[in-house]
């Protein structure tokens, strides 16, 4: 999945509370293992790096690392609407 694609469903994920913007009680990375990506829903290989964020709510979520980049920024108080980044 491109890059403004996984921004998109996450930002929509965000929106509706699907992926929640608690801060991470921890962060631990390690090697996927098949299941699927929080952000993107790609499966996270074994060859794949693989962030498990711990929330603080006691929620752990699962990202590659390009999509839990994009989940920082788009939880961002300042990060961009819809509305202001459609062409």
């Amino acid at each position: 999945m491109e890059e403004m694609a996984i921004r998109r469903r996450v930002r929509e994920m965000v929106t509706t509370g699907e992926l929640p913007c608690d801060d991470p009680a921890s962060l631990w990375a390690g090697r996927g293992d098949g299941k699927r990506c929080a952000a993107c829903a790609e499966p996270i290989g074994a060859r794949e790096v693989e962030y498990v964020a711990n929330l603080k709510s006691g929620k752990s979520i699962l990202l590659h690392p390009i999509c839990h980049g994009i989940w920082l920024q788009e939880c961002e108080p300042d990060a961009p609407t819809p509305a202001t980044t459609a062409p």
